[in-house]
């Protein structure tokens, strides 16, 4: 057993390594590939091992076929051979179907609930004849060290923002089914395109969490300086950060802020509370200034103190300034870095594509599924192209 998963390990050590060396660049195209030819390669290598009994058949490289439902612009793909030549991998049939059905049916490994069971019940479907448990389980590694790869690749030295949030997913630990916290961060790198940065899972939020995963950012991945953190508004994650990157500013989301306060206002009241925490934030004009902001915040206080009196504990000195560090910037940028909402777009597509399934079979499954997830999201349309106003990201000096 251990020679068969030698075997299988240098079967898929040329897709790792190519994947690892492409990983700035790598396209849905070259996903799509990589997932095909090394499908293809496990499926020799089990030919091989039935044919060594009987005809004594052996590897004989690869040659190359152009497929263009891969790609616009045809693409590559390198298909194994046999010196017999009496090899012909079932997966080829995989070639001959529509783009957009190759995409749903190489992330659908991954979509069908992250098992081994599972992946064989579909793959069924589009063969006639199922690809077996072992080449489903190693086509699993594969996209295991996958993200290992990125996790470990060196990123930008230099960003101008980052943004963090946690969304809370059902995952099995041991025998146990739990919600846990999924940490997502990504940044706005000097040419303004964003980037994901931090893909992790832990049973709870909490500061001490998020200060080992911006120390990783900084110690293992090389990103030397960060101008503003952007996140929720758990306690003393600022010093966290600041520990880490001092001279970075930290923004805590505004919007979390408001609807924290919501929770614990009457129904009756809400409409006009929210209306007032929409002025208190509404700071996005030339002349707003911190100071005018807090102005704001006591003018609310004084109005509510007599229905709500616990009202101040939300804007606690030595806390809520952090709320209103946007307003040390450019107006024009002001509105994209008070919230983490520029998450949502990407925390939406996860919360749909997780939705229907009750819980999945181990934290590491649930981060290699995300993974895919949020790499075809990026290619699509969420992190291809440079945000514009961030050309205008700069601290101004009047606050």
């Amino acid at each position: 057993m251990k020679d068969k998963n030698n075997k299988t390990a240098k079967l898929l050590e040329k897709s790792i390594k190519n994947l690892r060396e492409n990983l700035d660049s790598l396209s849905m195209d070259q996903f799509v590939a990589t997932t095909i030819e090394a499908l293809m390669n496990i499926e020799r290598n089990e030919y091989l091992e039935k044919a060594n009994d009987e005809d004594n058949d052996k590897g004989n490289g690869f040659y190359e076929r152009a497929m263009k439902t891969l790609s616009k612009n045809s693409l590559l793909v390198n298909i194994p051979r046999t010196r017999s030549g009496l090899f012909s991998p079932a997966t080829l049939e995989l070639l001959k179907i529509n783009r957009e059905k190759v995409d749903e049916i190489a992330l659908s490994l991954y979509k069908r609930g992250m098992t081994s069971k599972d992946i064989q019940s579909f793959l069924d479907e589009v063969f006639e004849e199922g690809l077996s448990p072992s080449k489903i389980s190693n086509l699993s590694k594969a996209f295991h060290e996958f993200r290992e790869a990125w996790q470990n690749a060196k990123l930008e030295k230099h960003y101008k923002a980052v943004f963090g949030d946690v969304i809370f997913i059902t995952v099995k630990r041991g025998k146990e089914y739990a919600k846990e916290g999924v940490f997502v961060a990504y940044g706005v790198r000097d040419d303004n395109r964003r980037e994901l940065l931090i893909l992790e899972l832990n049973p709870t939020e909490s500061k001490e969490f998020w200060g080992e995963l911006i120390h990783d950012l900084k110690i293992k991945r090389g990103i030397e300086s960060i101008d503003l953190f952007i996140a929720d508004g758990i306690n003393y994650l600022e010093d966290e950060v600041m520990k880490i990157y001092p001279n970075a500013l930290f923004q805590k989301c505004a919007v979390h802020k408001m609807r924290n306060i919501l929770n614990k206002i009457s129904p009756k009241d809400k409409n006009d509370v929210a209306y007032d925490l929409k002025h208190i934030f509404d700071n996005f004009d030339n002349d707003a200034t911190i100071e005018k902001a807090m102005n704001k915040v006591e003018s609310f206080l004084e109005k509510w103190k007599e229905k709500y009196p616990n009202l101040k504990n939300h804007f606690k000195e030595g806390n809520i300034e952090y709320y209103f560090t946007y307003i040390k910037f450019e107006p024009i940028v002001r509105r994209m870095i008070y919230t983490t909402n520029s998450l949502e777009n990407l925390n939406r597509q996860i919360r749909k594509t997780t939705k229907n399934k009750l819980s999945f079979e181990s934290p590491e499954r649930l981060l290699d599924y995300l993974f895919m997830i949020i790499k075809e999201f990026e290619e699509k349309n969420y992190m291809k192209y440079p945000v514009s106003n961030y050309k205008y990201f700069k601290k101004i000096t009047k606050n």
